[in-house]
């Protein structure tokens, strides 16, 4: 193949962890030419995210659960949206109905 797929150089770059079998070095290097493997649990290399994911979700929702706060480091513009339907399922407001420049919304 003439083309690597992005996860095929993931996968080579040990994203994904270690292979069962090594890979073959030269065809490595053919696909992440100049790049080094990743040699440790991938995992170890992420900076904890965890209070910047809280505050975020804070910033959406008042007093944020943790299930609110995973839903939106797994999937934050889905979860915003939702955030935004569910208050305003417990509001009462139709979001599409308000006037954003007068900040308003009819009765």
């Amino acid at each position: 193949y003439k083309v690597a797929t992005e996860q095929t150089k993931d996968l080579c770059r040990g994203k994904y962890g270690q292979t069962v079998k090594p890979m073959n070095p030269e065809v490595v290097a053919k696909i992440i030419p100049g790049e080094t493997p990743i040699t440790c649990r991938p995992a170890d290399l992420i900076e904890p995210q965890m209070d910047h994911f809280r505050e975020e979700t804070a910033k959406l929702v008042d007093n944020p659960p943790v299930e609110d706060v995973l839903s939106y480091a797994l999937f934050p513009q889905v979860a915003a949206d939702f955030f935004k339907y569910r208050k305003a399922q417990q509001d009462g407001v139709d979001l599409t109905k308000g006037n954003k420049d007068a900040k308003a919304y009819p009765v």
